[in-house]
């Protein structure tokens, strides 16, 4: 865009008889205005809308095929141009010349007469008058631009967020699937505890207590197994529950659930697991507590299922803005394909990373996964009290993705 309304315009003069054009030219000049005197038609046609102010034109020099040729320019101008025209004509009398001039007017647009003999005050004012309406037009041409750059701005910002809503809410809908699928899932292996474990520690004391109630065999050793029985019924339903929710959670705060987890996922898994929690740990807000669990058990569980990692560090450090939860594996790191899925849309992702990812904005926290072949590191941030953190500040894992920023 030329910068035309911020510089003085230049004022063209087409005069090619006798000594109009360098007078014009000397009084403009001595009054601080950019004066250029042009050949032909052509010239102001070629600067026009860009590079001129206002044209000076005698009449002798409006022939026919120069006011075609102006008219035909003048007539593509934009919208908010409209080219002023300063004609001279003669001293007072009607020539052929004049009547041109006058004719000329509806076609050339915005043209006003100036008669000779010039007079310098007289032309002056009339030219920085033309001056500055133009001025005002170029105004009119760059407040039009910027708003036009703006819509396309709206535009491409109205589409861009279309474009995120529909992401995200495919991507809701491939993780409301999945949920419905592993409560489903989860269900069933609920079902199957109590029916392979719970079912037949029931059914066999039922025997045992048939058995005793009609007096076969030794009714003391029946008692006995049944109490076994009952014994290994309870401490199974402990464990199911606890599984489910463990009361510590609620009763003690996290630690003492996180401690019991943990200790309880080494001894089933295999997995050697480490567990670091702040020397004087208070308790948190009860969402804060339930969600940093089920991140650590969510986490774990993809540890156990994916990482092939024989050791896994759990660590949790609190401040006043906030409680941090990392869990680091040295398994072999998650697929690029899923990273870039949670970096992005969510698309190609395990219900439990999704899952977590959504708890945690939830909250207004933060959730980064980095991953490289040295294995992969969790780090879930919860706001305690409004604040925020750079949870991966000074982490050494060669390779960071954002998944979530509050």
């Amino acid at each position: 865009m030329n910068d035309a309304s911020n510089h003085e315009l230049d004022v063209l003069i087409l005069a090619p008889f006798g000594k109009d054009a360098p007078l014009i030219e000397n009084v403009l000049g001595k009054s601080g205005m950019n004066a250029c005197i042009v050949g032909n038609a052509r010239e102001i046609v070629a600067a026009i809308p860009d590079k001129a102010g206002a044209a000076i034109l005698a009449e002798e020099a409006l022939d026919e095929a120069t006011i075609e040729e102006l008219a035909s320019k003048l007539q593509g101008q934009p919208r908010w141009s409209d080219f002023p025209i300063t004609v001279l004509t003669g001293g007072g009398l009607s020539t052929a010349a004049t009547e041109v001039a006058v004719r000329s007017r509806s076609r050339l647009g915005n043209v006003s007469l100036l008669e000779r003999p010039l007079r310098a005050a007289t032309m002056i004012s009339a030219v920085r008058s033309a001056l500055s309406a133009r001025r005002r037009q170029y105004e009119i041409r760059d407040h039009l631009q910027e708003r036009s750059r703006s819509e396309e701005a709206l535009r491409n910002a109205r589409d861009m967020l279309e474009t995120l809503v529909e992401d995200r809410t495919a991507a809701l809908r491939r993780l409301s699937a999945q949920l419905l699928k592993v409560q489903d899932e989860e269900r069933r292996r609920i079902a199957r505890e109590l029916h392979d474990s719970l079912g037949q520690y029931l059914a066999a004391i039922k025997i045992n207590l048939s058995l005793a109630a009609v007096g076969r065999g030794d009714s003391k050793a029946r008692l006995g197994e049944v109490q076994l029985l009952l014994d290994r019924a309870i401490a199974e339903t402990r464990t199911l529950s606890h599984l489910l929710h463990p009361p510590s959670l609620d009763l003690a705060g996290f630690a003492s659930a996180a401690a019991w987890y943990v200790e309880g996922f080494g001894k089933r898994s295999g997995i050697k697991a480490s567990l670091k929690l702040p020397e004087k740990l208070n308790r948190l807000p009860a969402s804060v507590e339930t969600a940093l669990f089920r991140i650590m058990q969510e986490a774990l569980t993809n540890v156990h299922r994916h990482s092939e990692s024989r050791a896994v560090e759990i660590a949790l450090t609190t401040d006043e803005a906030g409680a941090a939860l990392t869990v680091r594996d040295f398994g072999k790191g998650i697929p690029k394909k899923v990273m870039d899925g949670l970096s992005h849309s969510g698309a190609n992702v395990g219900v439990g990373l999704a899952g977590i990812r959504e708890r945690v904005k939830e909250l207004g926290g933060r959730f980064e996964v980095g991953s490289s072949k040295e294995g992969t590191v969790l780090k879930a941030w919860i706001p305690l009290s409004g604040g925020t953190a750079n949870v991966f500040a000074g982490d050494p894992t060669s390779q960071i993705y954002s998944s979530f920023a509050s």
